[in-house]
């Protein structure tokens, strides 16, 4: 299990992670995002309390973890995921669109097969929620005047990218696949994409659930 100790290696993970997917986020961007996903108000905090840390450490002379979650492997995309963040790039600069929103990863999820088999198996239809999502954004999301060759990310997806990307470092594990991020979607109770996997009866629980049973770990962790 990593700590707040790990915090730069697992934002220079963040960032690699979303660069191999055309989505470039600042070094100190980064730092800010992982800050928060510990409840740090900001990166400045976080240093601190890391360098607190250390200093006891030092004078106790009990050193910082060297243990295998300290030594673990930078998480990486499986080829699967990579492929579809490539398309949801795709998917928002065809349409003009200014940033790459949930709702295009989401669309693209419809067609990932870690993700389409959860959402299947958990009750949800992905080809209407592909249908349903294709007309939110050709008819909500009006396209943009002046569009980058390579769309940002949306301050959501970045949200739902490091959540899968912390989970996965804090299980030990070193691949994230679009089930995971289909996982930390539902955290985004305010987006179209939640509401639509809401609407089709689908739930975090539900899903986490049939992710564990299918790793034949079962329970809940409610990490994601």
């Amino acid at each position: 299990m990593r700590d707040f100790r790990d915090a730069k290696r697992m934002a220079a993970s963040l960032r690699k992670a979303l660069g191999q997917a055309e989505l470039t986020v600042s070094h100190s961007h980064s730092l800010e995002l992982i800050a928060k996903a510990f409840g740090v108000e900001n990166w400045n905090v976080l240093a601190a309390k890391i360098r607190a840390a250390e200093a006891v450490a030092s004078e106790t002379g009990s050193g910082l973890p060297v243990g295998p979650s300290a030594r673990a492997a930078r998480p990486s995309f499986s080829p699967e995921l990579e492929r579809t963040l490539h398309r949801t790039v795709g998917l928002a600069r065809q349409r003009r669109h200014e940033r790459a929103m949930l709702e295009h990863l989401l669309l693209a999820l419809t067609e990932d097969g870690d993700a389409r088999s959860a959402m299947e198996a958990c009750g949800g239809d992905p080809q209407a929620l592909k249908g349903r999502l294709s007309s939110y954004l050709d008819h909500d999301l009006p396209p943009s005047p002046e569009v980058a060759e390579s769309p940002g990310p949306s301050a959501g997806f970045q949200r739902v990218i490091q959540r899968a990307v912390l989970h996965v470092q804090a299980s030990d594990r070193t691949t994230v696949t679009g089930a995971e991020l289909l996982v930390a979607i539902f955290s985004e109770e305010e987006s179209q994409a939640a509401r639509s996997l809401a609407d089709q009866g689908l739930t975090r629980v539900r899903v986490v659930k049939f992710l564990m049973e299918r790793a034949g770990l079962g329970g809940e962790d409610g990490s994601a």
